[in-house]
C-alpha cells in the first residue's frame, strides 16, 4: 500500500508542479517592453521543449538522408517540409554586438514578473544528437524561454547580462553564428539566442539545404576593396561565412550580398580590416525583434 501510495505520488507530482508553472505569469519578449505570455502559449511551447530532442533527432535523421535529398527533386520536397514548418522555430541571423544589445535590453526592461530574465544551458542540438563540441553550454534561453528550459531540468542555469554577453563573445571566437530564435512568426516567442555552426545546429543545416527556417539580420557586410588582400594573402573570410556569400574569383574575394545574412564572421577574420557590418536597408522583420533595439546607437 505504501509502495502505490509512493508511485502515485511521483506520478502527480510533475504534474502538480506543471500545473503550478501554468498559474504563474511568464513575460514574453514585446519589442519595446515585456508582455504576459498566455497559458495556452506557455503550454504550446513548455510541450516543444519537452520533446524538442525528439523532433531534432527527426530532422537530423532527414538531413543525413542525402542520397534521398541531395539532388533537385528532393530538395524540392525538403523545401516544401520547411514551409510547412512556417510557425515552427526559425531564427535571425545577428552579430554577436546585436545580440549582447539584446541581453541587455531583457535585462534592462521594467516591470513583470520576479521569474529570470537569461539562462544558459547545454546546446539541445548537441544533446539530442550526442555530437559534441566546445563551446556547448551555449543556449541563452530568455524570460519565459528560460522559466521552461529550467523547468525541464536539462543543466540550465540563471544568468545576467554580463555573462550572457561573454558566452556570445566565446562563441564568435569559435567561429559559431548566432541566430535569436522565435516561434508562431512573432516577437512574443522569441525565447533563446543560438550560436550555430554548419556541422551540428539543425538550424542551420536545414537553412543550408532549403534556404528556408533562417532570416538575414539588421546589419550586412560593406567590404573596402582597395584593403583587401585577396585569396592568397588572406581569403579567411571564405572559409569563415557557413553561408557562402564569400567567394574567390581571379585571386581577388568578393562578396555576394544576396548571400550575406549578416552574422559578422567575415569582419572577425579580415586581416587588413577591410570589412565593416552596416546597417541592412531592407531588414523585414521589425515585428519580431525591432532592428533598434538590436543596432548600437553609439
Amino acid at each position: 500500500m505504501i509502495h502505490a501510495n509512493v508511485q502515485a505520488h511521483s506520478l502527480f507530482q510533475p504534474i502538480m508542479v506543471f500545473t503550478a508553472m501554468l498559474l504563474v505569469g511568464h513575460m514574453a519578449f514585446g519589442g519595446e517592453g515585456l508582455v504576459r505570455a498566455g497559458r495556452l502559449h506557455y503550454l504550446f511551447h513548455w510541450l516543444y521543449g519537452k520533446y524538442e530532442p525528439q523532433v531534432l533527432r527527426l530532422v537530423d535523421w532527414i538531413l543525413q538522408k542525402k542520397r534521398l535529398f541531395a539532388n533537385p527533386l528532393g530538395r524540392r520536397i525538403m523545401s516544401a517540409l520547411a514551409a510547412m514548418g512556417h510557425y515552427m522555430p526559425h531564427g535571425i541571423v545577428v552579430t554577436t554586438s546585436a545580440a549582447a544589445n539584446l541581453v541587455r535590453h531583457i535585462e534592462s526592461l521594467p516591470g513583470g514578473e520576479d521569474g529570470p530574465r537569461l539562462a544558459v544551458g547545454p546546446c539541445v542540438c548537441q544533446m539530442a544528437l550526442d555530437r559534441w563540441q566546445e563551446p556547448s553550454c551555449k543556449d541563452i534561453v530568455v524570460l519565459y524561454g528560460a522559466d521552461i528550459y529550467l523547468h525541464l531540468e536539462r543543466g540550465y542555469r540563471i544568468i545576467d547580462a554580463h555573462e550572457a554577453v561573454k558566452i556570445l563573445e566565446q562563441c564568435r571566437d569559435a567561429g559559431l553564428v548566432h541566430s535569436l530564435d522565435f516561434c508562431m512568426q512573432s516577437g512574443k516567442w522569441h525565447f533563446v539566442i543560438c550560436s550555430c555552426d554548419a556541422e551540428i545546429c539543425v538550424l542551420a543545416r536545414a537553412y543550408l539545404m532549403t534556404g528556408k527556417m533562417m532570416y538575414p539580420g539588421p546589419h550586412i557586410v560593406k567590404q573596402h576593396r582597395p584593403r583587401c588582400r585577396g585569396e592568397a594573402s588572406c581569403g579567411w573570410c571564405v572559409a569563415a561565412c557557413m553561408f557562402g556569400a564569400n567567394y574567390a574569383r581571379g585571386g581577388s574575394v568578393f562578396v555576394d550580398g544576396e548571400k550575406c545574412m549578416g552574422c559578422g564572421q567575415c569582419v572577425r577574420v579580415c586581416a587588413r580590416k577591410a570589412r565593416v557590418m552596416t546597417a541592412r536597408g531592407n531588414y523585414g522583420h521589425d515585428r519580431v525583434i525591432p532592428s533598434e533595439i538590436l543596432i548600437s546607437r553609439e
